[in-house]
């Protein structure tokens, strides 16, 4: 691939656009950007593009990109664009590693606590006027399974020791990560969701994490057990996630991800008892866009020394 300098950014960042401008055009007043609303205007302007940043991209029209030497995009996870049927065997798929830390961690814990403490249930009686003594659940002394032991599941475990909990990983190679307890590869994790008082799963989406938890696994947590995700949709069977709730295996569960998203108004996930639906917001911040801008700007850099952008993924693996 040729080394060129970058002249024009193209933007997919729907109500977000004006975040990008600012930042792009303080480091480099020299590029363009072209922002795209709709993902019919993105389609047409693929065979000119250079350089691509975006969240939920459009897929299937790689091959049209004839031009392009990197896609970036705005958050950790690139299930997005991977697996890219057509795109230049030579363009770069970046990510924005670290820029969940620290709302992730925080954002899990809010969940572990308020499940816990039947937050959810105390605003709905609340609202209803409803004086209702019960006993609220303790975190201190039990243990959670982070399934997704790496960076931010390190910062999660980090956070639950701090309470009181212990916590044991999983991660694809079963190496040790500090602040774990144990870490058992994915192919031995029933050894530590056996049993396991509280759950987090924090992996991508890829070929070997699609529909990693379901009815077995929801099977092997304790009896009573609570289920935060705030991986991507598709890693848990949230059908398989309804039944273990209404048969009141699990005690409560919150997700944060979902297949399609915006979730459908009428989706029976919004009625499902004892289960908390937020909007893909665990990573979210006020500054997030700038940040991942910085990111990119950085990686731009890379690009045009000749270098492999730092943040680019292997493409094979999916992360």
């Amino acid at each position: 691939m040729s080394v060129e300098p970058v002249e024009r950014v193209d933007v997919y960042l729907p109500s977000f656009a004006d975040l990008v401008a600012e930042p792009l055009s303080a480091a480099r007043p020299d590029i363009e950007l072209v922002a795209h609303d709709d993902p019919d205007s993105l389609i047409d302007a693929l065979p000119d593009m250079d350089v691509l940043y975006g969240f939920r991209l459009p897929r299937d029209h790689w091959p049209s990109a004839t031009k392009i030497r990197m896609i970036q995009v705005g958050g950790a996870g690139v299930d997005s664009v991977l697996p890219a049927a057509g795109l230049r065997p030579d363009a770069f798929v970046c990510n924005a590693p670290n820029i969940h830390t620290p709302q992730m961690q925080e954002f899990v814990l809010a969940m572990l606590l308020g499940l816990s403490r039947d937050i959810p249930g105390m605003v709905r009686r609340q609202d209803e006027g409803e004086w209702r003594l019960f006993a609220p659940r303790v975190l201190h002394g039990s243990r959670l399974v982070v399934v997704g032991a790496g960076a931010i599941g390190a910062d999660i475990a980090d956070l639950a020791r701090a309470i009181g909990m212990r916590v044991d990983g999983v991660n694809r190679s079963g190496r040790a990560v500090d602040g774990f307890d144990t870490v058992v590869p994915i192919d031995r994790m029933h050894e530590v969701l056996t049993g396991a008082d509280a759950v987090v799963v924090v992996v991508p989406l890829t070929n070997e994490t699609r529909g990693l938890i379901g009815a077995e696994q929801f099977a092997q947590m304790a009896r009573g057990a609570l289920f935060v995700d705030v991986s991507r949709g598709g890693v848990t069977d949230l059908g398989a996630l309804v039944e273990s709730l209404e048969q009141r295996h699990l005690h409560a569960a919150a997700v944060d991800v979902f297949e399609t998203e915006p979730l459908p108004a009428g989706d029976p996930i919004w009625s499902a008892e004892r289960l908390l639906v937020t909007p893909h917001v665990a990573g979210f911040t006020a500054d997030f866009v700038g940040r991942a801008t910085e990111i990119m700007i950085r990686n731009i850099t890379d690009l045009e020394a000749g270098r492999a952008p730092s943040t680019a993924v292997d493409r094979d693996l999916g992360y």
